[in-house]
Formats: structure tokens, C-alpha cells, sequence
């Protein structure tokens, strides 16, 4: 007989037993929760060498994507309304009904929301929440007729709301405004796109694009025809990444390895960040008190392990890789929160005045008829398919050219616009020829 036979149980005793190890594991639950809540809010997870919760959960606790997506969804928003704390302990809610009740949680209404919450199934939660929001996307069959309209998810398998992808959990929050965003980031800060491990080994890949992108990818397939004349998508991608990449590395790192010489100050060379990411093998350097490495590959940045103002010099010795989130850690740990705190409010402070005075030295002074000549020539430029920002370029003209006909500054002003294409074609006939 295995240690778990419970065939000598009575109906009634085995029935008892199983409700009081329910109730001690929705218990265990909601105190899980809130140790998540505690780990996130502080930020204990950065001293034990993870750079976020998520990674905290995935690599730590080996728990799901969706998982740990969903339980840090609630965590977040339990810590702001307690009561959820209870709702998980008895049973009420689950972590999947807390997690799509989480982001409609207000302080005024969040009470009752819980209180009609209480014990529903998920599809049940989807049509009060539904009903509560309009309008209401419903989705009936006629099996599910006598039962009521089923309210169609379309928040897909992971936690909405105040966790919006993995973006907002890989990365600490920053106090910093967006800055300008493109069209395609404009279109949406979800996640637009996901890579798999294939069944058949290597990875898929689906990706939603814009318009533009769709046109980007067209033109690059036709370019690419010789090449890859079968216009299979991931080859044009592949090739475009290896690219991109040699790009990326001579931005970064210089265009040769070279001799890496010790920086002056705070300036780094690039052959000495080079020598930096390859021994550090691109990947944060942060050890934890258990020997745990961080393992994040993004957002690295290359930190003075003694800092310049402490006497640290730029040299490999005293050089190495950080993610963003052990960097200010580390910053904070040596130098004190708040003399971090007060040089971050004042670099903002900076870059706002500068942002300022530069916006205000473009601003121009214009009378009404230079002011209508400039508005025309910038809607003629963006009706010939200029963006917004090459079309203020153009209109600019009008501020140098004040006695000149709008015709002749829309010459000028395509003549300009026109000169890096002329110079690249210029290049490329030098190296064709």
C-alpha cells in the first residue's frame, strides 16, 4: 500500500479530510499571494538576483508563463484592496476570476464587485463584468441557448488590465514619460508578438503587422527575388535580422574589436565595451547571497563596480554587465536611495529645460503670411506622403526664404529632402562601379 492509500477512510472521513485540506490549501494560496505581493512591492527579488517578479516565479518557483502572469496580476491588485486577500482564503475567488476581476477594481465600487463575484464560474464573471461595461460582445450556441448568452473572452489566456504583456513585468517600473512614438508603437502597447518552441523542432513565430510593415516586408521580398525566390517570409526575416544585427554591434561596440584601452572618466570606448560584453558573455553580471546569477540579456548597460565618484577607474578590472533593474540597484545600495533619487529628479529636470529651450529656439516668430506659407507648404509635403516630422523639416524653409514664393520653397524644400537619396545613389553607383 503507497503512503497516500486513503482506502481506509470512511465516505464521511475521507469527505471531511478532503475539505479541510481544501480550505488549508486556498488558505496557503492567498498567503502565497501575498508573498508575491510583498517580494514585488519591495523589490527582494533584485538582492536574490533576479531582475524582475516575473523572472523571479518563471526561474525561481518554475512556474508557467501564464502562471505567474496571473498570480502577479493579483498580488498587485490585492495589495491595494486587501479584501481580495479573504476572497482567495475561503474560496470566494480563484487566482484565474481575481485576475480578470483585477483590472476593473475601483476604490468606490471594488466592495460590491467582489461581493457578485463571489463563487462564479470564469464564463459567469466575463458577462457580469459585461454587463457592467457596455457594449456587450456576446457569442450564443444553440447548445448554450437555455443557459443564457456566454460572453466571448477576448482577453486571451493571460491576466488584462494592469499587467498588460511581459514587457510590464521584465522590465522595473520607470518614472519617465513616453516619449514620441511611432505609427506601428502608436497602434498599441500589447504585445504583438510571440515566439514558440516547435513540436518540430526549431521555433514558430507569429507577428502581427501594420500597414507600413506589411509594405516594408513587400518591397524587401521583391528586392530579395534573386535570392530567395520563393518569398518565404521567415527566410526574408532571417536575412534581415543578420543584418540588422552586424548593425546593431558596430553601433554598440565599433566596427573591430580593436585594443581596449582604458576610458577617460566616465566615457567608455566602444573596443573597451566590446571586451566588457564578451567576457561578461552578454549577460548581467549580478550574483545574489545564494550564488544565483541573473540571467537577463536585455537592457544591459556597463557599470563601475566602484563607482567614478568614489575614485573607480574605467577599466576592465572595475567594469561590468548589468540589466537596468541591478544597475539602479547597485546605485542604490552604494550611493543611498535618496542621493539616487535626488541625481535622477535632477538629470530629469535637466533634460526637461534642455527639451525646453531647444523647442523654444526652433519656435519661430511669424507673421500671419509667413505663418499661412509655412501651413501650406507642410500640408503640400504631407500630401506628397512625407511624415509628420521631414514635413515640419520642409516647411521650416519659409523662415529662411521670407520673401520667396511658396513654389519656390517647395523647390527647395524637396531639393533638401531629396539630398540623401541622391547622396546614397551616388554611393552605390561608386561601389557598383
Amino acid at each position: 500500500m503507497h503512503r497516500f492509500s486513503r482506502m481506509h477512510l470512511s465516505p464521511e472521513a475521507a469527505m471531511g479530510r478532503l475539505d479541510v485540506i481544501d480550505l488549508e490549501e486556498k488558505s496557503k494560496l492567498a498567503e502565497g499571494i501575498s508573498l508575491i505581493a510583498v517580494i514585488d512591492h519591495r523589490r527582494d527579488y533584485l538582492a536574490a538576483g533576479y531582475p524582475s517578479m516575473f523572472s523571479y516565479c518563471r526561474e525561481r518557483l518554475h512556474m508557467s508563463e501564464d502562471r505567474a502572469l496571473k498570480r502577479i496580476q493579483v498580488a498587485r491588485a490585492a495589495l491595494k484592496f486587501p479584501e481580495v486577500f479573504e476572497c482567495l482564503a475561503d474560496g470566494r475567488l480563484s487566482v484565474s476570476t481575481a485576475a480578470l476581476l483585477a483590472p476593473k477594481l475601483e476604490l468606490e465600487t471594488a466592495s460590491d464587485l467582489l461581493a457578485m463575484a463571489a463563487f462564479k464560474t470564469r464564463q459567469e464573471i466575463l458577462r457580469l463584468l459585461a454587463e457592467r461595461s457596455r457594449p456587450v460582445a456576446v457569442s450564443v450556441t444553440t447548445a448554450e441557448a437555455a443557459e443564457g448568452p456566454t460572453v466571448q473572452d477576448t482577453s486571451g489566456s493571460h491576466a488584462p488590465g494592469h499587467v498588460n504583456s511581459l514587457a510590464d513585468l521584465c522590465a522595473p517600473a520607470m518614472d519617465v514619460a513616453p516619449q514620441d512614438l511611432s505609427a506601428s508603437e502608436r497602434t498599441g502597447h500589447s504585445r504583438r508578438g510571440r515566439v514558440t518552441q516547435s513540436e518540430k523542432g526549431g521555433y514558430d513565430v507569429r507577428l502581427s503587422i501594420t500597414d507600413e510593415e506589411h509594405d516594408v516586408l513587400r518591397r524587401a521580398t521583391a528586392l530579395l527575388g534573386h535570392a530567395v525566390p520563393s518569398g518565404d517570409p521567415a527566410l526574408v526575416i532571417a536575412r534581415a535580422l543578420k543584418h540588422y544585427l552586424a548593425h546593431l554591434e558596430k553601433q554598440r561596440f565599433g566596427t573591430k574589436p580593436g585594443a581596449a584601452a582604458a576610458g577617460n572618466g566616465r566615457h567608455i570606448p566602444k573596443p573597451l565595451r566590446r571586451l566588457v560584453f564578451e567576457r561578461d558573455g552578454g549577460r548581467c553580471a549580478f550574483v545574489g547571497a545564494d550564488g544565483h546569477r541573473c540571467e537577463a540579456t536585455r537592457r544591459l548597460e556597463v557599470d563601475h563596480i566602484t563607482p567614478i565618484a568614489h575614485g573607480g577607474m574605467t577599466e576592465p578590472g572595475n567594469l561590468r554587465l548589468l540589466c537596468r533593474a541591478h544597475n539602479q540597484y547597485e546605485a542604490e545600495r552604494v550611493m543611498g536611495k535618496e542621493h539616487v533619487q535626488e541625481k535622477r529628479e535632477l538629470a530629469q529636470r535637466a533634460r526637461a529645460h534642455a527639451k525646453a529651450a531647444a523647442h523654444a529656439s526652433r519656435a519661430k516668430v511669424r507673421d500671419a503670411a509667413t505663418q499661412v506659407r509655412h501651413d501650406d507648404l507642410y500640408e503640400g509635403l504631407r500630401g506628397l506622403g512625407y511624415d509628420v516630422a521631414t514635413a515640419r523639416r520642409g516647411a521650416g524653409l519659409v523662415d529662411t526664404m521670407p520673401e520667396a514664393p511658396l513654389e519656390s520653397c517647395m523647390r527647395a524644400a524637396l531639393s533638401l529632402l531629396a539630398r540623401p537619396l541622391i547622396l546614397r545613389s551616388e554611393r552605390l553607383a561608386r561601389c557598383s562601379a
